[in-house]
């Protein structure tokens, strides 16, 4: 076929004179411009017509090049928008959203500064100020002519009566009826969800060098668990790949952030202020976000970071009027790195961290055991560095395409009756072998929770597998997310409930510490002047019991002040009573109630909380330590 230029002679000789004449009309249609008002839209610019005194009329340039797309609004009706294209100065397209809001403040003129810092430009001579306005105006005027789209803030679901739709920065996967969505807030730092090379070129250099790899695997389902977080009804929540430098973790949100996009436009920093992590958060809706080393992050506000980043909702906020705004909101799943834990920073600043907290970002060691750092296999690489490089390398080289196959085959079966409900089904019976093989019996109703997050996460991976996209062999994801569930459990240290185990380890704390120097003894002999702060009083009493072992043990009498407000610190005081009975630990009253009354040394009868005997050199052989330092499951 001839690669040379054609003229209307060869197009006549081709395809006939009608389509000569088409060609001709559609460059004279573009020509002749599109009207609205007083104003033409043309390929050059916007031109003005201007009516003479003698009635003559001329057409004056105005500006670059702007033009009205469509009329968009959200899917209750509000934040009508006008959908612009403009030419910038530069020659280069651009869209614009001018909210109806903007065109109307200020008399326009907010409107027109916009345009001007976008790169517009106005003509000599033109009354810029009252004719931007005007222009604007008259593309709202003419509604008809122009189609209608639906707007939406964030990314992820949107959905009506009939159909979903998967909203991305760049674009949606599928449609809702035959309007096209458009996403308004998407600034700086918006995830690039672009492609380089292909599904089998991921599936060869990365996807199969995360068989047998749990972690890596592991991070490569979150991106496609995500997505079903709406689906099932499911909250947000996170996961930490706690471990030592270089050990790998850095490798695996590489590895994750391949399934979307190149790293560079998908992993995130944490060191980031809490309005910059909303705006961010609102971004990667129904997406999972990846946050590099959590040690970046200030440890005085590291908790009320994942509280909000789990909890997707915003801070609210007022407008310029001082109405209130609408909070931005998001469902996620985030994976962070660090060398520590949110737990152990929010310590070092002087805080206690929540069982709610630690709850929402499940802690997995990177370690595996293997001594490969983060790696159970190494696929016959030399080292696990040179693994490492050659999966941070292929990253960049070849993402997103699994992604982008994944959410059309995703949004097309929920869009159908019957392989909705069989896909839904499906993602059922994942959770539940999870469930079945993960759970240990009698697990409290924090890790059931817990253990959701994960069943999702390893749901998603299978589901990948099959719609024949990760290239794994069936089980694959579900054994990774097995494998982590249990490191997060080993190293939670109990099946139970956290604030339970939370609360024995500070009572321990505070005797270990304290025991000394701020509990007075009670013989009389060694008495003496009260130590300061007192917190109670030690005695000594024989071991007994029928057990053959010479040796004494302590029993602690705490003074109520102290009880409150140091040795149940951060818990509801009833609960802890209640909690600390139950174990054995602490003494009730004749009456069952926490506290008991006893005349102390020198002070006559009080109420205090009696903590019952604590062996001296034989703490294995007491029942109080024991409880203290065994899991309360």
């Amino acid at each position: 076929m001839s690669t040379q230029n054609s003229d209307f002679n060869d197009l006549a000789q081709k395809k006939g004179l009608k389509a000569v004449k088409d060609n001709i009309k559609s460059v004279t249609d573009a020509n002749k411009g599109r009207p609205f008002g007083h104003y033409i839209v043309k390929p050059d610019g916007v031109y003005q017509t201007i009516t003479h005194k003698d009635d003559t009329t001329e057409e004056v340039y105005f500006c670059t090049r702007l033009e009205p797309e469509g009329i968009a609004r959200t899917t209750d009706g509000g934040d009508y928008t006008l959908i612009l294209n403009m030419t910038d100065m530069d020659g280069r397209q651009k869209p614009w959203l001018l909210s109806q809001e903007a065109i109307f403040r200020s008399g326009g003129e907010e409107a027109r500064v916009e345009f001007v810092k976008r790169g517009g430009a106005f003509g000599p001579g033109t009354r810029e100020r009252s004719g931007f306005s005007d222009l604007i105006k008259s593309f709202v005027r003419h509604p008809r002519h122009l189609p209608r789209i639906t707007l939406t803030s964030s990314t992820g679901w949107i959905a009506s009566a009939e159909h979903a739709a998967f909203v991305l920065p760049q674009d949606t996967i599928g449609t809702l009826s035959k309007e096209k969505v458009v996403l308004t807030n998407c600034g700086a730092g918006a995830p690039d969800y672009s492609s380089s090379g292909t599904l089998d070129d991921w599936q060869q250099n990365i996807g199969r060098l995360c068989v047998g790899n749990s972690r890596l695997a592991f991070a490569c389902c979150l991106p496609l668990a995500a997505p079903l977080l709406f689906l099932r009804g499911l909250g947000g929540g996170g996961f930490n790949i706690v471990g030592p430098s270089s050990c790998g973790k850095t490798t695996a949100l590489h590895v994750a952030a391949s399934v979307s996009g190149p790293p560079s436009g998908q992993i995130k920093t944490c060191d980031a202020t809490a309005n910059s992590l909303e705006s961010t958060a609102a971004q990667h809706s129904d997406s999972v976000l990846l946050l590099d080393e959590l040690g970046q992050a200030h440890p005085e506000g590291v908790g009320q970071v994942i509280y909000k980043l789990a909890g997707g909702i915003g801070r609210g906020r007022a407008d310029q009027y001082g109405n209130a705004r609408e909070r931005r909101q998001w469902r996620i799943l985030f994976l962070i790195n660090g060398e520590t834990t949110a737990a152990d920073m929010t310590h070092s600043a002087g805080r206690r961290s929540f069982t709610g907290q630690e709850l929402r970002l499940a802690d997995i060691e990177a370690d595996t055991g293997s001594g490969h750092g983060l790696f159970d296999t190494i696929h016959g690489f030399d080292t696990a560095a040179a693994l490492s490089d050659h999966l941070r390398a292929a990253a960049g080289q070849y993402h997103g395409s699994l992604l982008r196959e994944y959410l059309t085959k995703l949004v097309a079966d929920i869009n159908n009756r019957d392989r909705n409900a069989a896909c839904l089904r499906w993602i059922d019976e994942i959770q539940k072998q999870f469930n079945d093989r993960a759970l240990p019996i009698g697990a409290s109703g924090q890790v059931h929770r817990v253990a959701a997050r994960f069943a999702l996460v390893a749901a998603g991976g299978e589901l990948g597998t099959y719609y024949s996209l990760t290239g794994w062999k069936a089980g694959e994801a579900l054994s990774a997310a097995i494998t982590c569930f249990n490191a997060w459990l080993a190293r939670r240290g109990t099946a139970g409930q956290g604030e339970e185990s939370q609360l024995l380890q500070q009572v321990s704390a505070f005797f270990e510490r304290y025991g000394e120097s701020r509990f007075q003894p009670w013989d009389s002999k060694s008495r003496g002047t009260p130590p300061p702060n007192r917190a109670g009083f030690r005695r000594s009493v024989p071991l007994g019991n029928g057990l053959d072992i010479d040796d004494t043990a302590l029993e602690y009498y705490v003074l109520p002040s102290a009880y409150r407000d140091e040795l149940c610190a951060g818990f509801e005081t009833r609960w802890a009573s209640k909690v600390l009975i139950n174990k054995g630990l602490l003494i009730p009253g004749n009456d069952d109630k926490p506290q008991s009354t006893h005349r102390l040394p020198g002070m006559g009868p009080k109420k205090v909380y009696h903590f019952g005997a604590v062996y001296e050199k034989h703490p294995a052989e007491n029942h109080v330590v024991n409880e203290m330092l065994e899991s309360p499951f």
